[in-house]
């Protein structure tokens, strides 16, 4: 009986030293990875608004109608000229999250889709999809027409597809409701 006394303190000692360890080097590595995070951020969204100056653009992060949206920038360039609004949208089903930044010009037309966070189990037909049916200088209309039963995105892509969807919708909604 002592002997498996012995063994499971070791045991639970062992197990708390490691859980303090990951605790640790958590919180070493989350500033990292936070700071690592918005440069990528930035990075996409002036592939999305070349001219896009974070200097002069403001941000929410509140007062969404709609639960997908985390995050809305009103994008303007280096003379504080209105180029549009740039999204973080983020949801969720079955196959994991997927996260994207919505850009929509001032004549409330697509200007680019870029995901930050992919994690669909099916992540590269999501990510083909997105590649190949959303396009610049689209309008909502078009996106709500997209056909969601083209081959390249049956099974469980499709709702992925259909995820990516409501979310560039949201934005959609935002931007045009919101003036």
């Amino acid at each position: 009986m002592k002997k498996y006394t012995i063994t499971a303190l070791i045991l639970g000692l062992i197990a708390g030293i490691c859980a303090t360890l990951i605790v640790l080097l958590n919180l070493l590595t989350a500033p990292i990875v936070e700071q690592n995070t918005l440069a990528k951020k930035e990075k996409l969204c002036q592939e999305i608004f070349v001219e896009y100056n974070m200097d002069f653009s403001l941000t929410t992060t509140e007062g969404f109608e709609s639960s997908y949206i985390k995050e809305k920038i009103e994008v303007h360039d280096k003379n504080d000229k209105f180029l549009g609004y740039i999204y973080t949208v983020s949801g969720q089903n079955a196959y994991g999250v997927i996260e994207l930044l919505v850009g929509i010009n001032d004549d409330y037309l697509l200007e680019g889709v870029r995901f930050i966070t992919n994690g669909q189990s099916f992540s590269s037909e999501a990510d083909s999809h997105l590649n190949n049916q959303y396009k610049d200088n689209m309008s909502l209309e078009d996106i709500l027409a997209i056909d969601l039963t083209k081959s390249d995105v049956t099974a469980g892509a499709t709702y992925a597809s259909k995820l990516i969807r409501e979310l560039v919708t949201a934005a959609f909604n935002d931007a045009q409701g919101g003036n």
